[in-house]
């Protein structure tokens, strides 16, 4: 039985070193190492390149197209019908994985025994993991979001996917940019779906990574639903909404002691008819409607019709969480004039409710008090 060197391995030119599976993680062994893989093919070399570049290593595998796993991958994306993929290469900070010519004095790695059948899924069923990605905001991902991630051998990316680099996050990973936009949906559900089946048929640990939540209005329950009828195992990462965490970062509460006890969160998609209209003019609280931008005047219209007062406040929240974030402050009155004028555009937030006059005098007071200054 074979026994490995003592970790770490040496550095030394041309060197060769034998490596467990354990080793592969330990952080920072492997920053700015050349390592040597392209004697190794298949799974468990494509696993071992993602896990050093994640640590910092420049993993040589060789020729891309030779590579098994890559290939595999990619060629299944293509026989779907994906024309936008990307297969990611990493950069720094955490390393890279090269298929150019590996340089003579890369330190030539030797995985042990047993990594290959740990971590051969040619005939392993994969598994899809739903990924709420936040309002956008690297920060705001959730620990189980970015471990998923990290993991991942295909991530299907939607247009409200968080604002970081997936190629840091996932080095190796296959990258299908599925997003929709209102009117332009560059890829039907149904695609989507036979997607995530087709390459966890095939092994993969597939990412579909949302924005916001994964079960508000991100049709994951439709995922879930299609995938577990295919026995595909389904794992959920909740995410931070943008229902509430775009208003928030806009200093609107959604919910104030005293003010409202209730929130209603709907989508705005389609027109409301008159009894919804007036049941949320009964219910009373908060309203917060996404994907809302279009139906806007008639839905002011018809609260307005219902009995709404017209000093209700209302915000108008637009690019959440993006160098471009913009935010009108308004009334029922004046809301439709005003949003027609300042040109409110998708993907907004929109909220109505006495909370956003509360947001008023809040930062008035926010202005004067010195916990407006910490961050």
């Amino acid at each position: 039985m074979r026994t490995a060197k003592r970790f770490p391995p040496s550095r030394s030119s041309n060197a060769s070193s034998f490596v467990k599976a354990s080793d592969l993680s330990v952080a920072h062994q492997w920053r700015g190492r050349v390592v040597d893989l392209t004697d190794h093919r298949g799974p468990a070399g494509w696993r071992a390149a993602q896990a050093l570049a994640r640590e910092g290593a420049i993993v040589y595998l060789g020729d891309a197209a030779q590579h098994e796993r890559a290939c595999s991958f990619d060629q299944q994306a293509r026989e779907l019908g994906h024309e936008a993929l990307v297969l990611q290469w990493a950069s720094e900070p955490r390393g890279q994985i090269r298929s150019d010519a590996c340089p003579p004095h890369a330190e030539k790695v030797t995985l042990s025994e047993d990594q290959e059948p740990s971590d051969n899924r040619a005939h392993t069923p994969g598994a899809v993991t739903l990924v709420g990605g936040g309002p956008g905001e690297p920060d705001l991902l959730t620990v189980a979001a970015l471990k998923a991630t990290l993991r991942a051998d295909v991530i299907l990316l939607d247009r409200l996917g968080v604002a970081l680099n997936v190629m840091d996050l996932a080095p190796g990973a296959l990258v299908l940019d599925v997003g929709k936009a209102p009117g332009r949906h560059k890829m039907s559900q149904e695609r989507i779906n036979d997607t995530m089946l087709a390459f966890a048929r095939e092994g993969a640990r597939v990412v579909r990574l949302k924005g916001g939540d994964v079960f508000i209005f991100g049709r994951g329950g439709e995922e879930w639903r299609f995938l577990a009828a295919h026995g595909i195992r389904v794992d959920i990462v909740p995410g931070i909404t943008s229902a509430l965490s775009v208003p928030a970062h806009a200093g609107v509460s959604a919910t104030y002691r005293n003010v409202t006890r209730a929130v209603t969160i709907i989508s705005g998609h389609q027109p409301f008819n008159n009894a919804e209209l007036s049941a949320l003019v009964a219910l009373g609280g908060t309203i917060v409607i996404l994907m809302g931008v279009a139906t806007f005047p008639s839905t002011v219209a018809g609260l307005r019709a219902a009995g709404l007062p017209e000093s209700t406040g209302v915000a108008l929240l637009e690019q959440g969480y993006t160098a471009h974030e913009r935010h009108t402050f308004t009334t029922l009155g004046a809301a439709i004039e005003d949003a027609r004028s300042r040109n409110v555009t998708n993907p907004a937030i929109i909220v109505i409710g006495d909370v956003v006059n509360v947001r008023e005098t809040s930062a008035e007071l926010a202005e004067t008090t010195p916990l407006a200054a910490t961050e």
